[in-house]
């Protein structure tokens, strides 16, 4: 009867130890770290080189496992896609095509941020194609310091002129912060998130004279709703790029590089008067800035819409200004990049 016993108690300890080793979770196992957190089962068509990319970049944008919990199956297709993910749902189970061509090691040598077409994909993912609005939210707060949630507008704008205050707050539409979410992950890493930037505010006032603007002192940017309807998710990015290339100017970019870009663009300081309300002038010709607009104004609009240009019509400024190209290239994206990539250096 002992001996029965014993034998009962070892079956049990053998059955629970068992049991407890099928739910322990390998965490050096992207497989199972995919399940784990975010219910995901990768097919045959994944290696772990892929799987170990895709569970950095979701770590990077949606470290909860909470962010999106609904239960995916994902397979990689070799084939040409019109886009990098596609995103299906059958049975409560979403079914996920991304394509091979939106992985690192398939990026151009060149690229700076390789990952980030994989990200874009990720993005899409957690977002539910742009239509879950609280994760649009949660991404632009953690990866980019940015809130559209403002607790008082009142004092928000308190300091803004008279004549600037009486413009109406609108929601930004889903499909916006998108476009909010794509440009600012072109920025290099150690430039994205900054204390001084802090909410975005669309208004809607047919006298706003801007499509956006940038309080650099009262952290925080503003836009045209009725610009934002325009459709033009290019032109969208270059303006939203434009305004945040005002901030670093103001606050981060050290002297040494602005004076060197001053250098550049023929930039020299002019008494102000009512013909140039700048005060700055420029010796270059027309041909060595990319838009009128940079001509006219001074080397921080000339830098800002030069910076906007390469982020999202590279070839335009290359062609058009090569040295302003070059000089975005090597002296922010690449010294920015290796800079978050060595923050001790």
């Amino acid at each position: 009867m002992i001996r029965l016993k014993y034998i009962f108690l070892l079956t049990l300890l053998i059955q629970t130890s068992c049991y407890t080793v099928q739910l322990e979770t390998r965490f050096d196992n992207p497989f199972e770290q995919l399940t784990y957190k975010y219910a995901i089962r990768l097919d045959a068509t994944w290696n772990t080189q892929r799987a170990e990319a895709l569970v950095k970049i979701l770590e990077s944008i949606a470290p909860k496992p909470d962010v999106n919990v609904t239960a995916s199956t994902w397979k990689i297709n070799s084939d040409a896609m019109q886009e990098d993910i596609r995103i299906a749902s059958q049975n409560g189970i979403k079914s996920i095509t991304i394509s091979s061509d939106a992985f690192p090691d398939q990026a151009d040598e060149q690229e700076l941020v390789p990952e980030r077409r994989l990200f874009d994909a990720a993005v899409q993912f957690i977002t539910e194609n742009g239509t879950n609005r609280e994760a649009i939210k949660f991404i632009l707060q953690a990866r980019y310091g940015i809130s559209t949630d403002v607790e008082s507008y009142e004092s928000l704008f308190r300091k803004l002129p008279d004549d600037e205050r009486g413009a109406e707050i609108t929601d930004f539409e889903n499909k916006d912060l998108m476009i909010f979410l794509s440009i600012f992950e072109k920025f290099p890493k150690a430039l994205q998130k900054m204390p001084q930037l802090q909410y975005i505010v669309c208004r809607s006032d047919e006298n706003l004279e801007f499509a956006g603007r940038a309080w650099t002192t009262l952290n925080f940017m503003e836009y045209d709703v009725a610009f934002l309807n325009s459709r033009n998710p290019d032109r969208i990015s270059k303006t939203i790029a434009h305004e945040k290339a005002h901030f670093l100017w103001t606050h981060l970019f050290p002297e040494q590089l602005k004076n060197d870009w001053q250098k550049l663009g023929g930039w020299y300081e002019v008494k102000k008067d009512a013909k140039n309300k700048e005060g700055w002038a420029t010796n270059r010709d027309r041909e060595t800035f990319i838009s009128d607009y940079a001509m006219e104004k001074n080397p921080n609009e000339d830098m800002a819409e030069s910076l906007a240009y390469y982020l999202v019509y590279p070839d335009r400024l290359k062609k058009q200004c090569p040295d302003k190209y070059d000089f975005v290239h090597k002296r922010i994206m690449v010294v920015y990049n290796e800079r978050y990539l060595s923050p001790n250096r």
